[in-house]
């Protein structure tokens, strides 16, 4: 188990940046006049986006919900991912996707790449104009952790002969960063072992034309399998924290105790440089 995690881990070390993808069904426009919908909704099929924009000037991860015409943008609190048995899958023998963490043979959730009749189809734009508006430098998107039964992967199927590009697993720790380029949009695997109530933890970070960076957490419901309330989803809190923010925290001290370490440091080598030179002194005078 210790070296599949550690194969995990150089795979996600490895893996280039998930860009854009040349599928004719992924080609589309984000307006600037798509309105932002309110109140609970349950997205059992069709197309929506995780994607980030700037309302009232503080950076915000939305679902752009483009399952009915035209398409609004959702805060991720109000919506529940209801994937039923339509979405379930069987691993093949041949254990090419063993770093799900389910067997070969073995029964999977899928929310797909590629759009099945019945089942969501959830992928990741950058796309908004006033996301473009405010930054050119893309978004990085942070895995900020998985919650529920059995484990949590992501992953691209680039086609032909190349293998999975694994972008987030629960069975690896940290954020695993995947960058994202501006204006682009893209669909991945989103697999889940176990039925039941799942939430998995994003962060969006930006760093804006002015420098700035910004950041948002947000949390992604999913109701897997038939016998999943998705009602139960919208309730169940993340009992976190978050990947990546008690890092954050340890390293701003560690970096704030380096920081004071070192003036300490030159404020002994100044007092012993003091006394050096004042014995000098002393002693030219005792010669004279």
């Amino acid at each position: 188990m210790k070296m599949q995690t550690m194969l995990l881990a150089a795979a996600i070390a490895l893996a280039p940046a998930a860009g854009a993808q040349t599928d004719p069904a992924l080609q589309q426009t984000v307006s600037g006049d798509e309105q932002i919908a309110h109140g609970d909704a349950v997205i059992s099929a069709g197309h929506v986006d995780l994607g980030t924009m700037f309302v009232d000037g503080e950076l915000t991860m939305l679902a752009r919900d483009d399952s009915q015409d035209p398409p609004v943008w959702r805060e991720l609190d109000d919506v529940v991912f209801q994937v039923s048995d339509a979405a379930k899958q069987t691993l093949p023998d041949t254990g090419e996707f063993d770093f799900t963490g389910a067997g070969a043979g073995e029964d999977v959730w899928v929310i797909p790449q590629t759009e099945v009749q019945g089942v969501p189809w959830l992928g990741w734009n950058t796309q908004a104009p006033s996301l473009l508006e405010r930054s050119s430098n893309g978004v990085s998107l942070e895995f900020g952790g998985h919650e529920g039964e059995g484990e949590f992967s992501l992953f691209l199927q680039p086609g032909g002969f190349h293998e999975p590009q694994l972008l987030w697993t629960s069975q690896v720790d940290g954020t695993q960063p995947m960058w994202v380029e501006p204006n682009t949009h893209t669909h991945a695997n989103w697999v889940f072992t176990e039925p039941g109530v799942h939430l998995v933890g994003v962060r969006a970070v930006v760093k804006d034309n002015e420098g700035v960076t910004h950041t948002d957490e947000q949390i992604v419901r999913v109701a897997v399998g038939d016998g999943t309330d998705p009602a139960q989803a919208r309730t169940t809190t993340f009992a976190g924290p978050f990947r990546g923010g008690e890092t954050a925290a340890e390293e701003e001290t560690q970096g704030g105790g380096q920081y004071t370490g070192l003036l300490v440091a030159l404020g002994i080598g100044a007092l012993v440089i003091a006394l050096i030179a004042l014995l000098i002194v002393r002693a030219r005078k005792g010669r004279e």
